[in-house]
């Protein structure tokens, strides 16, 4: 491999001092344009990397980065989130980092509102959102950008905003290959339903109207778009489900297939064996604890995975590394692959094997 070219090197084929290359690196000012431009061309041509620890621990500044997302739990979706995050702050702990998290209930809008309402007082040097509410998250961002202040999302891209970077799955993509999967694996006469989460203040996340979107337009597109029949479930308030969901069954009979658009699966699956209806197929999303049970117990099809603890850690990464030069090395949207975990190969991730 060869060697990184170091600041002195840099600076003698920029023509300039080895002090002009470092305040360049460093985001320091005082530089022409003239010497800049000539750095930053030799940085580009060489391949440069940035020693993220030795510059940070130079610079002796502390940094304040809120994380507002979901509250987390072991074994579920924004835990996993989490685990990346945190993993991120270990790998940079020598960096001075006071971080923070704004937790909210994702299934009501009015604890989000009031936990994005407190990140704008803590006068953070950075922010992650894992956003859910489409309309409190732009209003977030909005004073975020007025204050300057860069901002990184996870998990979902929320239109009309200017993050410095986004890690997500395509969502949209997830639910044209829901549908699709769905379809192959129900019999031709078959009806399909779309099984969303019931939220505080009559709002719908921003992740399930893009796969919504993207079921339909697949159904659409083969002329079944007739047989998709839409229905909610409570995560907050589940006692009033199991009867719902044997209501809805009875009312629509042909039903042979459940899209969950999210990682609650679990709970309709679990149902689904409890009345006798283990005939309907269940695909969700998302490597949770729960709906591994079901995967493997045969309830769950499939889970459509999106690398949750790869995009908290990239989340910190990239917030640090614009913290400290001003920069990213990461393009604005980074899409995650599309993992399909089914009952034969769900062993072979790695990070689910001990749940």
């Amino acid at each position: 491999m060869a060697r990184q070219a170091k600041i002195k090197d840099i600076a003698r084929m920029a023509g300039v001092s080895a002090g002009t290359v470092d305040r360049i690196l460093h985001n320091r000012g005082n530089v022409s344009e003239s010497s800049r431009k000539a750095v930053e061309k030799v940085l580009d041509e060489v391949g440069y990397r940035f020693n993220i620890h030795t510059s940070a621990i130079s610079l002796r500044k502390e940094y304040n980065i809120i994380i507002s997302m979901p509250t987390a739990s072991l074994g579920e979706y924004w835990g996993a989130i989490q685990e990346g995050i945190e993993h991120a702050l270990h790998e940079y702990s020598d960096i001075s980092i006071d971080c923070r998290y704004s937790f909210y209930n994702q299934f009501d809008v009015y604890s989000c509102r009031a936990a994005f309402d407190s990140i704008i007082g803590c006068s953070p040097d950075a922010v992650i959102i894992g956003p859910t509410f489409i309309e409190e998250t732009k209003e977030l961002c909005s004073r975020l950008s007025d204050k300057d202040i860069p901002f990184v999302f996870v998990d979902s891209v929320i239109e009309g905003t200017s993050p410095i970077a986004t890690f997500t799955t395509d969502q949209y993509a997830c639910g044209f290959l829901l549908g699709k999967m769905l379809h192959s694996i129900t019999h031709d006469d078959g009806e399909f339903a779309i099984f969303r989460n019931q939220r505080v203040g009559n709002r719908s996340a921003n992740n399930s109207v893009e796969r919504k979107k993207g079921f339909t337009d697949y159904f659409k597109g083969i002329g079944l778009k007739d047989r998709i029949h839409e229905t909610s479930f409570s995560v907050l308030d589940p006692s009033g489900n199991e009867k719902d969901i044997l209501d809805f069954l009875k009312r629509y009979p042909a039903i042979r297939g459940i899209a969950a658009l999210n990682s609650r699966g679990y709970i309709i699956a679990d149902i689904l064996g409890r009345i006798g209806a283990g005939h309907v197929r269940t695909i969700s999303f998302d490597l949770t604890s729960n709906n591994a049970r079901c995967v493997r117990d045969g309830k769950i099809e499939a889970l459509l995975c999106q690398r949750p603890a790869l995009q908290g850690f990239l989340a910190v990464k990239t917030a640090i590394r614009y913290l400290l030069y001003n920069r990213t090395d990461m393009p604005l949207h980074t899409l995650m692959p599309i993992d399909i975990i089914m009952k034969q190969n769900i062993d072979y991730y790695r990070e689910f094997i001990e749940i």
